[in-house]
């Protein structure tokens, strides 16, 4: 009669290496864990870093998390700090080439802001029709974002004033202005008038 406790020889090495697959899931599980566990960390040193305004210091550590890429942190939130930290710097070639690739894995909640940056940047850079363009994306393809409408409006009004656009800087200065219940609004409607030279 046959021991159910004795194993054939291919058993054994069928054992053994459903052994040895075991320890090895274990053992990248672990290293997965300890590298998230000290990109986390590295990452709330950035974030320490740029709270300090020690932005070159915070891009350097932003920038080694994105090259790992078992580091656990979203790209698009990493791309966005990047940027954040070169605008500071004042370095807006920079900020808006990391702007531009945060946009790619971000929510569609978070890209009202992040396209508000990139025209921002180009505003920076003298680049003013572009920065109108960038800025009116905003109430094109995120038309449900609040206050980031108006606040585009703005913008594309001052860019276009800067330019001596003054009927295109008052129509956006009054599409910023919407009702005109908050200070803001009442601001912008002021600088609409001003724009029609009222």
């Amino acid at each position: 009669m046959l021991n159910i406790t004795q194993l054939t020889a291919k058993e054994k090495t069928m054992q053994k290496n459903f052994s040895v697959a075991f320890i090895i899931v274990l053992l990248i599980l672990f290293n997965s864990d300890s590298n998230a566990s000290t990109a986390e960390q590295e990452y709330h040193q950035a974030n320490k870093q740029f709270a300090k305004g020690n932005y070159s210091q915070a891009v350097h550590i932003y920038q080694s998390l994105l090259a790992d890429p078992f580091c656990g942190i979203s790209p698009s939130v990493l791309y966005t700090r990047i940027a954040d930290s070169y605008f500071n710097l004042g370095d807006y070639r920079n900020a808006l080439y990391a702007y531009r690739r945060a946009l790619i894995g971000q929510r569609e909640s978070e890209k009202p802001a992040t396209q508000y940056w990139i025209g921002f940047s180009m505003l920076m850079l003298g680049k003013r029709v572009d920065a109108v363009n960038e800025f009116l994306k905003i109430p094109a393809l995120y038309p449900e974002s609040g206050m980031w409408i108006s606040t585009a409006y703005y913008w594309a009004g001052r860019a276009c004033e800067q330019m001596g656009q003054r009927e295109l800087a008052a129509e956006y200065f009054g599409k910023a202005g919407g009702s005109g219940r908050s200070t803001q609004e009442r601001f912008a409607l002021e600088k609409a008038k001003e724009a029609k030279g009222k």
